[in-house]
């Protein structure tokens, strides 16, 4: 498929990056929000990750990636993630043990 034009739209989410083909066929990527991520680059993200959707299941898989894009990935799922887990939360009971001699 050849592309005829690319189109960058912005929504309130992020980007989402439209390569047009012959007739009305096309391919829409879209990109999350990041403070890297601008309208300028937006085409070029969306380009890396055609190309990892259509690598081989087979191939290197993550050693044959770019290295800048992998560190933008690692980033992107530590910011997701953070934080990792709930504060460790220390407390007491209030609940009173039974006297053992109670009642005797």
């Amino acid at each position: 498929m050849a592309l005829n034009d690319i189109t960058v739209y912005q929504t309130e989410d992020g980007f989402v990056v439209e390569f047009g083909g012959e007739g009305e066929d096309s391919i829409a990527v879209t990109l999350r929000s990041t403070p890297e991520l601008t309208s300028e680059n937006a085409v070029l993200r969306a380009k890396a990750l055609l190309a990892a959707a259509i690598e081989p299941a087979h191939g290197d898989g993550a050693r044959s990636k770019d290295p800048a894009l992998l560190e933008e990935e690692l980033e992107e799922g530590l910011e997701d993630s953070f934080p990792a887990s709930d504060p460790v939360s220390v407390t007491s009971s209030s609940i009173p043990m039974r006297d053992p001699s109670a009642g005797r």
